[in-house]
């Protein structure tokens, strides 16, 4: 264009107009005032969801955004870490809130805090990380440096300069999968905070920073942990867990192709009892294509423990796909040890917060929290109708038979043509393998009909786990989590009607699950009614109600 007349033309006013010493007018078209007014709107609004946290000594301090009109908030674990279970939140408006740690994900670099008052609170719109792409703008808000004194966040605006990037821990617990990079100004102070997208949505929360050793200058290359992966692990960390990641069980190496193959894989592993040996080609994780180890890091590394998900893999050309259950990543108490690490030692404050908001546990972030969600879904699996014993009749497809299953208050009893088991709860029910085909069963509808008589406390333990998927590739249900006499069941709930999706059982980590999936027949404050019973890959039994109860 600077060849062209009217370029010319242009030039030689406004040169005209400076030499006379008058600004030339700056006058903009009703269509750049409105792009101008409009990103002005979402900057006032997503300062609004913004918050800044400090210690309650008003030293240290980090960034966080309000994910809910409760108050849920969302930083870093490193922000939180040095506040203990009680922090100071200060929103834009200039008022300062206290605030209790609710859950830690020390591996993802994530906690989650409530505000304590009465809200609602401004939240953020929840984007979706996954359709990001590069080009995309991008805003950064917080409060690097400290520096906004009437809690007004800072606004550092560029673009989205990478997507799908994988940081290794790097000798520490902390990795970075499938996290997003902005040239957008990322400085000390704006780790917690909030990633937009040039629409307002929250796309991601700040963490790491590419800065010079001295003066830690940002250099405009930050990354964000996604939003996508963040809402995964929100309802495990509301329940004050501390939150583990997923693995495969497999070490993976990049080919030429690229193709990723499998170098080793531990045997105790769901992927192995899959199928899945070393050599094969992984070719798909949670419907995400895995070319490389990279790519395969990033699609496990954003999912908590024990999701369960559909990988694709191949074998001598030939492509099959398994339905697996992904393994905790760190071993029991690593990430406990971690957190221990970078808590504040010492008496608590004198401002500690109430036991109703906050208590102490081995094991959890916030017990306080995780008795209230417990409770909630004991609440859920109450069913008036069982008083003391369930006896009821069921026909088995599978088999052609009648079965009879009989739930007392000391006993289990299965009664069909094809064999009559019992299981005694008061003993060891990791060793009574009754019926053997499905050894977890009859403890499994024991610890239900204990819960929903009830009788919640007789059980070794109760506690809620979070929210995973019943199958692989659908929503997340809520989960609860019971340990008695050496068996572990965990009962799934679907978030919105809150009625009893299914109940697993298992033994032994490295041995295969009893899955009684109860379909939609199940309803709130009803009875198990038709039931699909499977081990692993096996249909057990599959049961409808044959005749009314006697």
């Amino acid at each position: 264009m600077s060849g062209s007349p009217v370029a010319g033309m242009m030039m030689a006013a406004l040169l005209a107009a400076t030499a006379a010493g008058a600004a030339p007018p700056l006058r903009l078209s009703p269509e750049v005032r409105a792009i101008e007014s409009q990103r002005q709107e979402v900057i006032e609004r997503v300062c609004r969801s913004t918050v800044a946290i400090f210690e309650r000594s008003a030293g240290n301090g980090g960034s966080g955004v309000i994910i809910s009109d409760d108050g849920l908030v969302v930083t870093n674990f490193h922000v939180t870490a040095p506040c203990g279970a009680l922090m100071l939140c200060a929103t834009s408006d200039g008022r300062v809130h206290d605030a209790v740690l609710l859950g830690l994900d020390p591996t993802g670099d994530i906690a989650l805090v409530q505000l304590i008052g009465e809200g609602p609170f401004p939240a953020a719109e929840i984007g979706d990380s996954d359709t990001v792409a590069v080009g995309q703008p991008a805003l950064v808000v917080g409060n690097p440096f400290l520096l906004a004194e009437d809690f007004r966040p800072t606004v550092t605006a560029g673009v989205i300069s990478g997507v799908h990037r994988y940081q290794y821990p790097s000798g520490t617990l902390l990795e970075y999968a499938d996290c997003l990079q902005t040239d957008a100004a990322i400085n000390p102070g704006n780790s917690g905070g909030p990633l937009f997208d040039g629409s307002g949505r929250l796309i991601g929360i700040n963490g790491r920073g590419s800065f010079e050793k001295r003066g830690r200058v940002n250099v405009g290359v930050g990354y964000a942990v996604s939003i996508n992966q963040v809402m995964r692990f929100v309802p495990g960390l509301r329940a004050g867990r501390i939150a583990d990641h997923a693995a495969l069980g497999a070490t993976v190496a990049t080919r030429s192709g690229p193709q990723t193959i499998v170098t080793a894989i531990e045997t105790a592993s769901d992927a192995y009892r899959r199928g899945l040996r070393a050599g094969d080609e992984v070719v798909s994780v949670e419907g995400r294509d895995t070319p490389t180890a990279n790519a395969l890091l990033n699609a496990v590394g954003v999912l908590p423990a024990g999701w369960r998900t559909r990988i694709e893999y191949r074998r001598d050309g030939r492509l099959y796909e398994a339905e697996v259950r992904l393994r905790e990543l760190h071993a029991p108490g690593e990430l406990i040890a971690a957190v221990a690490e970078m808590t504040p030692e010492g008496d608590p404050p004198p401002e500690a917060p109430p036991e109703a908001l906050y208590s102490q546990r081995d094991g959890y972030a916030n017990y306080a929290a995780n008795r209230d969600a417990t409770e909630r879904l004991v609440d859920a699996c109450r069913v008036d109708s069982v008083v003391g014993a369930v006896d009821r009749r069921y026909a088995d497809a599978a088999q052609g038979v009648g079965v009879q299953l009989r739930l007392t208050e000391s006993s289990a009893e299965w009664l069909s043509p094809r064999g009559e088991y019992s299981c005694d709860p008061s003993r060891d029910l990791a060793t009574q393998a009754t019926p053997l085909a499905a050894p977890e069963l009859l403890g499994s509808l024991w610890v239900w009909r204990t819960l929903a008589a009830g009788e919640a406390a007789v059980l070794d333990q109760v506690e809620a786990l979070g929210a995973l998927p019943w199958e692989a590739l659908g929503e997340p249900h809520d989960v609860l989590a019971v340990t008695h006499h050496g068996l572990r069941v965990e009962l799934y709930f679907e978030p919105q009607t809150g009625r009893l999706r299914g109940i697993e059982g298992s033994r032994d980590a490295a041995l295969d699950a009893t899955r009684v999936d109860l379909g939609a027949a199940s309803q709130p404050g009803a009875p198990l009614s038709s039931m699909a019973i499977t081990v692993g890959d096996r249909t057990f039994a599959e049961l409808s109600p044959a005749e009314a109860n006697p």
